[in-house]
């Protein structure tokens, strides 16, 4: 191992001509410095090698480099993508700049199809959806002719694609909410991804128009239950609302208005508190600061849980906000507990809490219990901490020019980046010696490299089935090769998936079993344009450089992420792996991930 890495750092030394290979540029990406030529060595280099160390420049975005992400993409205008839409030919352009004027909420959103015939709309790919698109431009539409545009071709859409009922439904409740006059479908069957699905449109809404079209009374979600009907789907079954629990609560909890006002608290109350599932209360637990007071049922179910000696630490670290709100006395002796405790997590998200300052030995007795790579989330959240308390400048850049030397790279960039916002400049950080997890991910991705093949990995769900992700090793060598050996070690095997946003994405591979946490350090990103169409595959992050074991699967076309999020490859079959995804349940459990 030590001798792989030798030679990729003598491999400049011992070239002839210059030369820029695929596993320099894997070493230098993770370095995070890219060799410098001269304009007479570029020209000398191979198209194909000049191609990659331009792309690598802009992966790694330091001093100086050139972006990587185009106008349209980098700072999104809607001058940008209307001149787009005009001369927009393929799927792929249509579709962009469709979605990206509804994003910037242009009542012009439509031109891009404007001129789309039936021949063209006939042939339109059966995974590229486009009903919430139709609707979120409807909803926009304020002209007579622009809503009478988007009308004509949404139903030439409806005539040549495929038919999606929990989509039409989706489209019917979120604009006969919004007071237009839209004709009701017949009552779709009640799953687990048409209740997320039909809840999240309902959230949408606020909360006095919500009210006013629920049933009379406390709210309750029994088989027989007017709510579900009213949100366009028949009465599920036992097993489904026992299948759907969580991704029940996790919805009721993320409907809470802010602030909550009375009448949801007697309607719906906070169910979530006291709920035998660890995700369940990891969701609800979030929407506690909303509500101005607690009832008194509701404070009952709070004490129950302070005294749980059961809570786990990721748990408490998710509470103290309610805490701060609800317990303010209890508030310092939670959080110092996370802060010295053992749960690296739990001690990131209390850092997050901290609102005044550590004093100046804290602060350096809190830096050397986070001073390993595992510890980075910890790092993360202080440099964002002490950004907004009331620092000695001189002491903040002190902190900071420590911070450039920590065991992570991620939080050498973090402390970089906040230096020069700070005015105060210094040299781009350098990396920090590999640690055996980066030799390990190295020398796999070189061994990928070198074979030049795609990686087949299957993800096997309980209940569910199974889908392969077909990953490109040349495109994100230290990605792929980190997600081969995750897997290999069954780090996935059991967990939970934490996320499913429909038509949108599905994430996993937290070992938390909710979207905190990762395998114990990080991952290069490895951006590129490849563009997030639907069933790709790519690794969720909480900023440049963090990746780690969490990815997601996209369940429609998410262009915004594309060159933001590393994108390591797509779903194979992907008839049958929307099939599969759009089956889960929040909080469905994989049963086994390997490499094929």
């Amino acid at each position: 191992m030590r001798f792989f890495l030798f030679s990729l750092l003598t491999l400049p030394l011992l070239a002839q001509t210059p030369h820029f290979s695929q596993p320099e540029a894997l070493w230098a990406e993770w370095r995070r410095q890219i060799p410098a030529f001269s304009e007479r060595e570029l020209k000398l280099l191979p198209e194909s090698d000049r191609a990659r160390w331009e792309l690598a420049l802009r992966r790694v975005q330091g001093v100086n480099a050139p972006l990587l992400l185009p106008p349209e993409l980098d700072k999104p205008t809607e001058a940008l993508w209307l001149e787009k839409a005009t001369i927009a030919s393929t799927y792929t352009e249509r579709f962009n700049s469709f979605y990206f004027l509804n994003r910037l909420r242009s009542n012009k959103a439509i031109d891009g199809l404007a001129d789309l015939g039936l021949d063209e709309m006939a042939s339109w790919p059966k995974h590229l959806r486009l009903e919430t698109l139709f609707t979120t431009a409807m909803l926009g539409a304020i002209e007579p002719e622009q809503i009478k545009k988007i009308n004509s071709i949404w139903e030439s859409y409806k005539k040549t694609s495929p038919e999606d009922s929990l989509r039409a439904m989706v489209s019917w409740l979120r604009t006969s909410l919004a007071g237009k006059n839209i004709q009701k479908p017949a009552l779709i069957e009640a799953t687990p991804h048409a209740i997320l699905a039909l809840m999240d449109a309902w959230n949408r809404v606020p909360w006095p128009k919500r009210s006013e079209l629920m049933p009379p009374g406390k709210l309750e979600l029994g088989c027989d239950s007017p709510f579900w009907t009213a949100l366009g789907m028949k009465s599920p079954s036992e097993d489904t609302l026992t299948q759907s629990h969580v991704g029940i609560m996790s919805r009721l909890a993320e409907g809470v208005p802010n602030p909550a006002p009375r009448d949801y608290v007697e309607r719906i109350g906070a169910p979530w508190i006291t709920d035998s599932d660890p995700l369940a209360q990891w969701y609800g637990f979030q929407s506690l600061t909303r509500f101005a007071t607690l009832t008194s049922e509701m404070s009952k179910s709070l004490d129950l849980v302070i005294k749980d000696k059961n809570l786990s630490p990721l748990l408490k670290a998710m509470l103290l906000p309610a805490i701060e709100k609800h317990r303010p006395k209890l508030l310092s002796g939670w959080r110092k507990s996370l802060l010295v405790g053992s749960d690296p997590v739990a001690r990131s998200l209390a850092v997050e809490q901290l609102k005044e300052a550590l004093k100046d030995k804290e602060i350096d007795t809190f830096i050397k219990r986070t001073w390993s790579i595992e510890e980075y989330d910890s790092v993360q959240n202080l440099i964002k901490a002490m950004s907004q308390w009331k620092l000695n400048p001189e002491r903040h850049i002190e902190l900071l020019k420590k911070l450039l030397e920590h065991p992570s790279w991620t939080a050498r960039l973090d402390a970089w980046r906040e230096l020069n916002k700070l005015g105060h400049e210094c040299q781009w950080p350098k990396a920090p010696l590999p640690a055996k997890i980066d030799e390990d991910i190295l020398s796999l991705a070189q061994e990928l490299l070198r074979k030049n093949n795609p990686v087949r990995i299957q993800v096997e769900f309980e209940e569910h089935g199974s889908v392969v992700m077909n990953l490109n090793p040349i495109n994100a060598p230290m990605n792929v090769a980190n997600l081969v050996l995750l897997a290999r070690k069954g780090f996935f095997d059991g967990r939970r998936v934490p996320r499913i946003v429909p038509d949108f994405v599905v994430q996993m591979g937290s070992p938390r079993d909710t979207m905190d946490g990762g395998p114990g350090y990080n991952v290069r990103c490895e951006n590129s344009l490849d563009w997030y169409g639907p069933g790709s595959v790519g690794m969720a992050l909480s900023g440049m450089d963090t990746g780690g074991s969490q990815f997601f699967f996209t369940l429609n076309a998410t262009p915004h992420l594309t060159g933001k999020y590393t994108r390591v490859g797509e779903l194979e079959d992907l008839d049958r792996a929307m099939k599969i995804l759009e089956s889960l349940e929040l909080g469905a459990v994989i049963k086994q991930v390997r490499v094929l």
